[in-house]
């Protein structure tokens, strides 16, 4: 399973209508907590495997972005935000380790049911 490149404009087909839980990424290629997770973000999809989507939306790619990102409650980044056919079910902020980042969000996408 590979990584989604997120734009606003791909929220309802990517994620509101996905058929499992997908995790979010909201980041940006200024945020040096976002350049030091990335080798970590880059690996989860072969640990998540088919059971959770990865995607990520650069938030400052656009002001488009930027103000949807706000919209959906991010305050800082890296923040990962599962949803659960479009809606919120759990939130990570900051820098974790592949293992507790993994960890965290199976835990959380067992609540897509």
């Amino acid at each position: 399973m590979s990584i989604v490149n997120l734009q606003h404009t791909d929220w309802d087909r990517e994620v509101a209508k996905a058929d499992k839980p997908v995790a979010v990424e909201f980041w940006h290629q200024s945020c040096p907590t976002c350049k030091k997770i990335e080798p970590t973000v880059l690996e989860l999809p072969s640990k998540l495997g088919d059971r959770v989507k990865l995607a990520r939306l650069n938030v400052l790619d656009n002001k488009e972005n930027r103000r949807f990102a706000i919209e959906k409650g991010v305050i800082g980044t890296p923040t990962f935000k599962i949803y659960c056919r479009g809606v919120e079910i759990g939130e990570i902020v900051g820098l974790e380790t592949l293992t507790n980042l993994q960890g965290t969000i199976e835990n959380i996408a067992k609540g897509c049911a």
